[in-house]
C-alpha cells in the first residue's frame, strides 16, 4: 500500500458517532443523523483522499466548500450514513456526545 497521511486506523474505525446538526438549538431533542466509521479515507483509498477519483470524493469536496469545512487537510473520514457511503470531516462530529 502507497505511504499515506495516517498510518494507523482512527481511534473510532467501526463505531458509529453522532453528527452536529447545524439547525440544532438549546434544548432541541431531535436525534442526531448516526455515521459508521469506517477508517480515514486515506487509509481506506491507499492514498490521500484528494487523490481518489470516486463520485464518493466530488461530493465531499462541493458539501465541504459549501459548508466552509476545509478541503486541503486529512481529517476526513470514510464511513456510512444510512448504509449510503460518504466522505466527512471530522469537525462534522459530535465529540460532546461521545
Amino acid at each position: 500500500m502507497a505511504r499515506t497521511p495516517h498510518e494507523d486506523p482512527h481511534p473510532y474505525a467501526g463505531e458509529v458517532v453522532p453528527l452536529l446538526s447545524k439547525d440544532s438549538q438549546v434544548g432541541d431533542e431531535k436525534p442526531a443523523a448516526m455515521f459508521r466509521i469506517t477508517d480515514w479515507a486515506d487509509r481506506v483509498y491507499g492514498k490521500p483522499w484528494r487523490l481518489h477519483r470516486s463520485p464518493g470524493v466530488l461530493l465531499y469536496s462541493l458539501r465541504a466548500e459549501g459548508l466552509g469545512l476545509p478541503v486541503t487537510d486529512d481529517n476526513v473520514l470514510h464511513g456510512t450514513l444510512l448504509g449510503l457511503p460518504m466522505l466527512i470531516h471530522t469537525r462534522e462530529i459530535d465529540w460532546s456526545r461521545l
